[in-house]
């Protein structure tokens, strides 16, 4: 099982704090089947990286 709750991400750029994930929760179950779907800076690979 794969579990995260409230999570935070926020990247620094040129002096800026740009959030990219705020207050994100996800619980996947072993032998569950996950898609993840969104615009372009959605977050989506942030998530897939924690």
């Amino acid at each position: 099982m794969i579990e995260f709750h409230n999570v935070h991400k926020t990247y620094r750029v040129s002096g800026k704090d740009i959030p990219a994930l705020h207050s994100t929760s996800l619980r996947v179950e072993s032998g569950q089947v996950f898609g993840l779907i969104g615009h372009s800076g959605a977050g989506k690979s942030t998530l897939l990286r924690l």
